[in-house]
């Protein structure tokens, strides 16, 4: 099985996956994360310039924050999907839909200036389906919507994957789950079906443990009841 790592930044999760060439990593939390990024990849005996690929789940200022910062250490390329792209030109934040009224007013205490982060021009946009095989990883970027319309996932051939907030756990939800926040929910049951068909094993996410392929299963089973 693929080489995983997570790197635990507190709020925020930063999924590593090992290649011949190097890593591919998914997200890069806060701007304010940097310095705790950099002793993660040294505690775990990975240099900055092995970071290959930046994958971009989803265009909200807790997984890009750190992005540009990140690209100018790392040297990586940046991929996104094209319905994020613009987002991440401008330095915005998609706009966040919570599906629960709890989570409506601790968005409400969030200052705007703190969805704001610097701009970023990506190198990759894609559409639906991207291979790593350039990367010299035996894995692939899938069109994931849901949580926005531009998320995606990573799926490896051996079954990881790393679905950023198609789903959520603490401190977002106790137990892993549904996301609480969501452009789409029917998007988000029609993303999990395709990464089951994808044959996922492993579920990691950016907030919270990871997430049980069994778990999502029923899920999806009590919907169709």
């Amino acid at each position: 099985m693929a080489k995983h790592i997570e790197l635990d930044l507190g709020f925020t999760n930063i999924q590593l996956l090992k290649g011949e060439k190097g890593y591919v990593q998914m997200d890069a939390g806060y701007k304010s994360n940097v310095k705790k990024y950099l002793r993660l990849l040294k505690k775990n005996n990975i240099d900055p310039s092995e970071i290959k690929l930046i994958i971009v789940n989803h265009a909200h200022f807790d997984h890009v924050g750190g992005l540009k910062t990140l690209k100018e250490i790392t040297n990586a390329k940046v991929l996104v999907h094209e319905n994020d792209a613009e987002y991440l030109r401008k330095g915005i934040s998609v706009e966040p839909k919570p599906i629960s009224f709890v989570v409506k007013l601790l968005f409400k205490l969030i200052p705007k200036s703190l969805k704001l982060y610097d701009p970023v021009e990506p190198d990759i946009i894609i559409k639906d389906e991207y291979s790593l095989d350039e990367f010299g990883v035996k894995a692939k970027v899938i069109h994931t919507p849901g949580h926005t319309l531009g998320t995606v996932s990573l799926v490896s051939e051996d079954g990881v994957a790393f679905i950023g907030c198609c789903a959520h756990g603490f401190p977002l939800r106790f137990n892993p789950g549904l996301p609480t926040v969501a452009e789409d929910i029917n998007q988000i049951y029609s993303s999990w079906k395709r990464l089951l068909k994808e044959g996922v094993k492993e579920v990691f996410v950016s907030h919270g443990k990871a997430v049980s392929v069994t778990k999502m299963k029923k899920i999806l089973e009590k919907k169709k009841s």
